[in-house]
């Protein structure tokens, strides 16, 4: 048997404790980062994906975490980038299809209740938001977060925010008259 040496211990209790933390920070954020993530994209299937990759990083950047917010803006923040990052790659490949003359086929939904429908109906038009609109839309009104707390998750000023959250209003407000 081989005697350890200090360092082998010390990276072992670092790396014990380290797996503790992002084990408790899931525990803890999971859902939340799970509900931001469906409300941002809008497809519950690739939510899974994108809380797992939340919580990678998450992971690979803890040592690196500075405390100039609280955990759950860093998560949040690393949430939207991801979800960011995803839409694009949604995007590309959709672009990629239709340059192969595919069509994107939507799944047809079951709206066999008229709440349903309605729900389906207003959660596609936030889902339509430019990005700029809907991000703080989902954080202020979905996720019910403070105004400083978005504006250090989306890195923009009060007077930004309050601007995109007017004319995102005004959008839904035209989208969904129907339902008003």
């Amino acid at each position: 048997m081989t005697e350890r040496t200090g360092d082998e211990i010390l990276v072992k209790q670092t790396s014990q404790s380290c797996q503790t933390s992002i084990e408790s920070l899931i525990e803890e954020y999971s859902d939340e980062i799970a509900l931001l993530a469906n409300r941002l994209l809008g497809w519950p299937g690739e939510v899974e994906d994108i809380t797992q990759e939340v919580f990678l990083a998450a992971f690979i950047g803890l040592k690196k975490f500075r405390y100039e917010c609280d955990i759950k803006s860093w998560l949040f923040t690393i949430t939207i980038n991801k979800c960011r990052s995803f839409r694009y790659k949604k995007l590309l490949s959709r672009r990629r299809l239709s340059s192969k003359h595919f069509h994107e086929i939507p799944p047809a939904a079951d709206k066999k209740l008229l709440d349903n429908e309605a729900f389906e109906n207003i959660r596609h038009v936030v889902k339509a938001l430019p990005t700029k609109y809907r991000e703080p839309v989902v954080l202020k009104y979905l996720q019910e977060l403070e105004t400083k707390e978005i504006c250090n998750i989306l890195k923009i000023s009060a007077n930004t925010l309050n601007v995109r959250l007017s004319r995102a209003r005004e959008r839904l407000k035209n989208d969904l008259k129907e339902f008003i």
